[in-house]
């Protein structure tokens, strides 16, 4: 019977004796990038340094979303930076009388009734408006036509027959303002059109009758 042979293993001479890291980095030997034209480089301060000392997060200039009337098919180029001037301008276009209980937004699919007060549904769509899309720089004029608000305006006469007809056209917005058009401010149009229309107000032949 021949005796067992024994193999012995001999450690590599480039073997450690220390546990294997478990962190596997790369040494880089050299570099690429050339720092000769750092001083070229704007930097831009990440903290600012208080009075104290202390450092502190840069203030951020956020620019105030554009607020433009939602009446824009009607030929308002009423424009704002304030929401609470917006939201009261936009609801000066229903002439006193009471917004659609029924509302929808022209930019996505959101849809709010209520059955008891048309303002509360008209102030929930305007606060949509400008949370969920001005806020972020989206556009009225890229808006989808909102045929049941031009049906509305029109059954409260606050358009007339033909305005209601040139909406449902194929532009679905107004070359002219209403011939009862008010003018709410310095930046809203101020026009006035022919009387074929008939059980509209005329705010502006009132007026000059009066003065």
């Amino acid at each position: 019977m021949q005796p067992l042979a024994i193999l012995h293993h001999s450690r590599a001479s480039t073997a450690s004796n220390r546990p294997p890291s478990l962190v596997s980095c790369t040494t880089i030997t050299g570099s690429l990038v050339s720092t000769s034209i750092v001083d070229q480089c704007a930097g831009y301060p990440l903290l600012d340094e208080g009075a104290d000392g202390v450092l502190l997060l840069p203030d951020l200039e956020v620019n105030s979303p554009q607020y433009e009337c939602a009446f824009w098919f009607l030929s308002c180029d009423f424009l704002s930076r304030d929401e609470s001037e917006w939201k009261t301008h936009c609801l000066s276009h229903f002439r006193g009388k009471a917004p659609p209980r029924s509302v929808q937004c022209p930019l996505c699919d959101w849809c709010r009734s209520c059955d008891d007060d048309g303002l509360v549904a008209w102030s929930c769509r305007m606060q949509h408006l400008s949370d969920a899309h001005l806020i972020f720089g989206q556009t009225l004029r890229t808006s989808r036509p909102d045929f049941y608000l031009f049906e509305y305006l029109w059954q409260q006469r606050i358009i007339g027959e033909a305005d209601l007809k040139e909406l449902r056209g194929g532009n679905h917005n107004l070359n002219q303002a209403p011939a009862n058009f008010v003018v709410t401010n310095h930046r809203s149009p101020r026009r006035e059109r022919g009387s074929d229309r008939q059980g509209v107000q005329h705010v502006s032949a009132r007026r000059r009758q009066a003065s």
